[in-house]
């Protein structure tokens, strides 16, 4: 049983929604296939003593922005990564010391993908250090669903998406207790 793209949307927004801050009322006048945004933020600091005195801080942020098309071409696929970036960027504070890593995500939900679609996915490249990677780096993850195949492709920052991606789209019945061996039996998987 296929999904359909607002179903999947829904089904990732939920999974997401535990530790990120999801916007879904996101109006781009200029990118009307954006449906919504996502940021999470860690802050870690170790102390000696005093919570004055403290040894090293560090931020981290990932900020995802997630595309719904009913067909996604290689024109657009790169248009919006690039948007994603660029946005990206902007929201990136490199500048105060404390940041170690800042992700950058695309997601893109869709009913069918062109083949250089695929390929602007797996070839996108974006990554960026600041100061050697002294004060930090930035990294974009591309991943594209395709529902009518129930496939995923990501290129290489991107593949633990990917998979949570195709989780989502196929849902395993769980192995442990007798529910689990009783759905084994019955489907006849192992």
């Amino acid at each position: 049983m296929a999904l359909t793209r607002a179903e999947m949307m829904e089904r990732l927004l939920e999974s997401y929604a535990g530790s990120y801050d999801i916007e879904r009322e996101v109006s781009e006048p200029d990118r009307p296939e954006l449906v919504a945004r996502a940021h999470f933020h860690v802050y870690e600091s170790q102390y000696m003593i005093s919570k004055k005195a403290v040894m090293y801080a560090t931020n981290s942020d990932e900020y995802v922005w997630f595309f719904s098309v009913e067909r996604l071409s290689a024109e657009l696929c790169d248009s919006c990564i690039k948007y994603a970036w660029e946005h990206g960027l902007l929201l990136a504070d490199h500048e105060s010391g404390q940041q170690m890593v800042t992700r950058i995500a695309a997601i893109f939900l869709c009913d069918s993908m062109e083949e250089g679609a695929k390929t602007c996915v797996e070839k996108c490249r974006y990554y960026k250090s600041f100061q050697f990677s002294l004060k930090g780096w930035c990294e974009c993850q591309a991943v594209a669903a395709d529902l009518g195949k129930e496939s995923a492709v990501s290129n290489r920052f991107g593949r633990e998406t990917a998979e949570h991606l195709k989780n989502l789209m196929h849902p395993r019945a769980k192995r442990r207790g007798l529910g689990g061996r009783l759905m084994s039996a019955l489907t006849g998987r192992k």
